[in-house]
């Protein structure tokens, strides 16, 4: 695919936020995508009316035919025309929109000519693409018979206003720009810039300067910095007042030129800790951001402010006003920075109490450069490339979500997932709902699950300050599932889960109603990474890799076009999820280093969170075990010699690599008919119709009751995996159980047991040994399982974990008050 990055060149040269934008994309679609791209300029002298109509004239006769996507930012240059036209809005020209009224002119044009007459009346017919050439002819008439300098054309002034307000609404109304976009929450909710009915998606671009420096060089705790166009927008003479209230040595640096300099100079002159350092190479700027305490950037009603997302980038906190915009987006008062009113003496004590206390400067400048790493480039091509639906336009608004309110409490985090956490129970469901549930009492935690169609739809409380909304499928939701499964020969309804959201447009309403005054989003699995960025979740965002996905789906999906495409698929969406998120939590330091590796992320942005269990608080002695496990082997006839004289257990969840292992269990059991095998869960429905060895049996999904019955009545436990990924619960929870544990080495990657001290590891050409040597040596297996226990206990139980999961939600931001 062709794309046409298309935007004005300065008259004269000028080069700025939008420039540094245009390339910044141009750069990223170029490294990120097999797209060719290609930037197109059009010269456009904005400082007279002339210049600028000359500007929307010639992105009006611009041939972009062999382009496939055109994306455009500002004007005059969203007047190009091409069936897939897409506006990122940087903004109008605001001196004709929300800032007319500060040149006090008329608003309604009032022509003295015949020639503005009739081109004034044009205009108040309306809008209308069919007569852009009409508007030309009649503006070079006016040109030809009144001259550029006639009051008439005073700019700006009211006939300036209402032609490029006319050529604006030409441009921006459907379908002259399939698919709108704007920079910020700040630009989309501007009134007037968009024509009526077109509601935007936010799509954000980020400070494109690289990682800070390691170690950062705080060198100077007194040093503030900022990086600005020294014009009167900026309100750098603000920022000059406020430094007479910052007591001591602090000094500030103000890197970058424009036309109030000269006055900006005479006013700090007094001041001699205040230094001006004019234009300022991207290396230098990344260094004085890496070097300061706070970056002060307190512009009025800021589109969005690159100035935000570069500190942040660097790791420094920023210091804003209440009515800066753009960077309120982004600064949580007391979270990423400080936030205060545009007043001297406020935001003089704000840079004051942060030169005074580095320590909370610096962890405030960690949150923020979580959050400025939920903007990335992946993310925005992604979005910026896309389809929105079948029209291509989102001229048609969303329906609100309804808000919830909700007493001002702990902290909330909202966690997504595809699966509800009661009902059916497999390693995931274990592990979300122990993990997230005892982030409580320190949080309180709201699950928005993604349900089948047997779920039970509604809001439950899975304990106090822990709740559950499930939303299930929709029918077009499971259709598609269902068919690119029939077509792949396994299931991909997880998978699908967040490409195909929009299918279940309840579930976005859900997770929107839950984030509303949430302080971070977690993502269990990367299959809802989809949705939570469709929903326009502005959160800090965890990403919970239960495995590595892309593994663990290229051993079970077939290698066929449709088994590769879904693998792919699978790919984009981790990949996604590991970019886009302020932090990533794995169960093994093995799936760390593939993700990272795989996908670029610094392993210092990836903690090992283990998988974990429920320790109970007694288990039974290896006596009480041998009279438990005579009653479940009571199906066998007292005096029958074939009569099994031990117990193992095996528990799995319909998953590709339970099954594995399970075939590896009737291998075993067939070489070792003194053992009961018992395999628990609905992995056994793959067995079904199978001729099996006498000592074993597969019982299908069995009550908790029961099974916690067996996990106390079982002489040892069996964890034959041979593939998968993260690290398996069942193993800790025969651990917890003080059951004696055969494993493969593979079915305990990611845990730091010892053969022969925790458990008895062996290969799977040797387990069968390794089972007869452990029931043959019921003191050595006691023992071993004594100590399993004991690990467990101090390092997987569910609290233990819960606590590493906490300091994690800390340092993207989230005020966990034991972190």
């Amino acid at each position: 695919m062709r794309v046409a990055v298309v935007a004005p060149a300065p008259v004269p040269p000028v080069y700025g936020g939008a420039e540094r934008a245009v390339d910044g994309l141009h750069a990223a679609v170029a490294r990120l995508t097999p797209h060719q791209v290609e930037t197109v300029r059009v010269p456009v002298d904005e400082s007279h009316l002339p210049g600028l109509v000359a500007g929307y004239r010639a992105f009006w006769e611009l041939d972009l035919g062999r382009f496939d996507r055109v994306v455009t930012a500002k004007y005059p240059a969203w007047l190009v025309r091409h069936p897939h036209h897409t506006v990122l809005m940087f903004h109008p020209l605001r001196g004709l929109y929300d800032h007319y009224h500060l040149f006090g002119r008329p608003r309604r044009a009032e022509p003295t000519t015949p020639a503005t007459a009739a081109l004034v009346a044009l205009l108040r017919a309306g809008p209308d693409p069919g007569r852009v050439p009409e508007l030309f002819a009649r503006w070079d008439e006016i040109l030809d018979r009144v001259g550029p300098d006639h009051p008439d054309l005073v700019f700006p002034g009211p006939l300036a206003r209402a032609v490029v307000r006319w050529l604006d609404t030409v441009a921006l109304t459907p379908p002259a720009t399939r698919r709108h976009l704007a920079l910020s929450r700040t630009v989309a909710s501007r009134p007037g810039y968009l024509p009526p009915g077109v509601v935007p998606r936010v799509l954000r671009l980020p400070g494109d300067l690289g990682p800070p420096p390691d170690p950062v060089p705080r060198a100077d705790p007194a040093l503030l910095f900022t990086a600005s166009r020294l014009d009167g927008g900026k309100r750098l003479d603000l920022l000059v007042a406020a430094m007479a209230h910052v007591p001591g040595p602090a000094r500030l640096h103000i890197a970058g030129t424009g036309p109030e300099g000269d006055r900006l100079r005479r006013q700090a002159a007094p001041d001699g800790r205040i230094s001006f350092l004019g234009f300022v190479p991207d290396d230098e700027l990344r260094a004085g951001y890496a070097a300061a305490t706070a970056v002060p950037f307190v512009p009025d009603d800021e589109d969005l402010g690159l100035v935000t997302l570069e500190a942040f980038s660097q790791g420094t906190p920023v210091v804003t006003c209440r009515d800066s915009g753009g960077p309120t987006e982004l600064v949580v008062d007391g979270v990423h920075g400080r936030v205060v009113e545009a007043d001297p003496v406020a935001l003089g004590r704000a840079l004051a109490g942060l030169v005074a206390d580095p320590a909370a400067a610096a962890a405030m400048g960690r949150a923020g450069r979580a959050r400025g790493a939920l903007v990335s480039w992946p993310g925005a091509v992604a979005t910026l490339l896309a389809d929105d639906d079948d029209t291509g336009t989102d001229a048609a608004p969303r329906p609100p979500a309804t808000a919830r309110r909700r007493p001002p409490g702990r902290p909330r985090v909202v966690v997504a997932t595809t699966f509800p956490l009661d009902g059916r129970v497999g390693g995931g469901q274990l592990r979300a709902r122990h993990l997230y549930g005892h982030l409580v009492p320190d949080l309180e935690v709201e699950v928005v699950a993604l349900g089948l169609a047997d779920d039970p739809e509604g809001t439950v409380d899975l304990g106090p300050g822990f709740t559950q909304t499930t939303v299930r499928r929709s029918e077009a939701h499971r259709a598609v599932a269902d068919r690119l499964g029939t077509e792949v020969g396994l299931p991909v309804t997880d998978v699908l889960a967040g490409t195909d959201i929009a299918l279940t447009p309840a579930y976005l309403d859900a997770l929107r109603r839950a984030a509303d005054g949430a302080s971070a989003v977690v993502v269990a699995e990367p299959y809802l990474h989809p949705a939570v960025r469709e929903a326009g979740l502005e959160l800090p965002l965890v990403y919970d890799a239960f495995n590595d996905e892309r593994a663990l789906k290229a051993r079970a999906l077939p290698d066929t076009p449709r088994g590769r495409a879904v693998l792919g698929l699978v790919e984009a969406i981790e990949g996604d999820a590991v970019a886009g998120a302020a932090h990533v939590t794995t169960t093994s330091a093995a799936d760390a280093a593939a993700l990272a590796d795989r996908y670029g992320r610094a392993p210092a942005d990836i903690t090992v969170v283990p998988n974990g269990t429920a320790v109970p608080a007694e288990a039974p002695s290896p006596a009480r075990r041998r009279a438990r496990s005579e009653r479940w082997r009571g199906w066998w006839p007292a005096g029958d010699p074939a009569r099994p004289s031990h117990l193992a257990v095996f528990l799995g969840s319909w998953h590709p690599p339970n099954i594995d292992a399970a075939e590896l269990l009737v291998e075993v059991a067939a070489c070792v008919p003194a053992v009961q095998f018992l395999s628990v869960g609905h992995h056994g429905l793959a067995f079904a119709g199978r001729r099996l060895p006498a000592n074993v049996r597969f019982t299908g999904e069995v009550p908790d009751r029961l099974r916690v019955g067996l996990l106390g009545a079982a002489d040892l436990a069996l964890n034959p995996m041979r593939t998968g990924s993260g690290t398996n619960l069942k193993l800790l929870e025969f651990l917890a159980w003080r059951l004696p544990v055969v494993s493969t080495p593979f079915g305990a990657r990611g845990i730091d047991v010892a053969d022969g001290e925790h458990l008895r590891l062996a290969e799977p050409a040797d387990l069968a040994e390794a089972v007869i040597e452990t029931v043959s040596d019921p003191e050595g297996a006691a023992t071993r399982a004594a100590a399993g226990r004991r690990l467990v206990a101090e390092r997987h139980a569910w609290p233990v974990l819960a606590r590493d999961l906490a300091a994690v939600l800390g340092r993207v931001g989230v005020a966990v008050p034991s972190a």
